[in-house]
């Protein structure tokens, strides 16, 4: 079965237990406990699907990964001194790229950064800043989509999401800093010009960890922005997060 088939088994299973949730509350508990052990074959499916799809992404990485490694040194690329070879950096990259949780969905967020300076820390430090503002940007799509489905679901209202999406939108200095500092997962520099270094990376990062992050994040702002007026918006902000 092709990688794309099995990814797309496994999100489809996800999505059928997902879109089930709401109507539980109107079962009867034999129907309950049916969806149940439905619920709990569907993860255990999802798994497998998972555990597939990563074996054969590991079948054909390594001489994907080597492939494009080579490309990559062609274009003056190298490691980092002590760092894993190229390749196996690539090859662990696109298999945090398939990893899922156990509903199915995607358990990492990943960006790029790019920086060039004069020196190989600077380069890096740039590069870093500009991966960690497109993981804000990817984080606060994730939020808004929360928003959505709250919507849905009737556990918040229009105006109170309206709130919370442009509150969140404002945020985004204090969702970067709130990201621990996360090692790389891929990086590589070359030398530009006659004194300049460029470094390339990749970040990822849990959608759980980055969640818990964003919140207490927010909750922050919310104190900065609004001092004793801020537990109105803090409870917001509880209510959007809670599962």
């Amino acid at each position: 079965m092709k990688l794309n088939n099995l990814i797309t088994i496994a999100f489809s299973l996800f999505l059928i237990v997902a879109i089930s949730t709401p109507i539980q509350a109107q079962m009867s508990p034999k129907e309950k406990r049916q969806l149940e052990r439905e619920a709990d074959y569907n993860k255990d499916v999802a798994k497998s699907q998972t555990k597939a799809a990563k074996k054969l992404l590991k079948k054909k990485a390594d001489k994907n990964a080597r492939k494009e490694a080579k490309k990559l040194r062609k274009q003056d690329y190298v490691v980092f001194p002590g760092s894993v070879p190229m390749a196996k950096q690539l090859e662990s990259c696109w298999m945090k790229q398939l990893e899922q949780d156990d509903r199915g969905a995607q358990k990492y967020i990943f960006s790029d950064g790019n920086g060039v300076a004069n020196t190989q820390t600077a380069a890096e430090m740039q590069a870093m800043e500009a991966a960690k503002l497109q993981l804000a940007g990817q984080i606060s799509n994730e939020i808004n989509q929360i928003v959505e489905s709250k919507i849905a679901n009737e556990q918040i209202s229009r105006e109170e999401a309206q709130s919370l999406t442009k509150f969140v939108a404002g945020g985004k200095n204090y969702i970067i800093q709130s990201l621990s500092y996360v090692r790389p997962a891929f990086k590589v520099m070359r030398e530009v010009g006659r004194s300049n270094v460029e470094v390339t990376l990749k970040l990822f990062y849990s959608v759980e960890e980055a969640m818990e992050a964003t919140k207490k994040a927010l909750e922050a702002k919310a104190r900065a922005d609004l001092e004793g007026e801020a537990d109105e918006l803090i409870d917001q902000i509880d209510k959007l997060f809670k599962k």
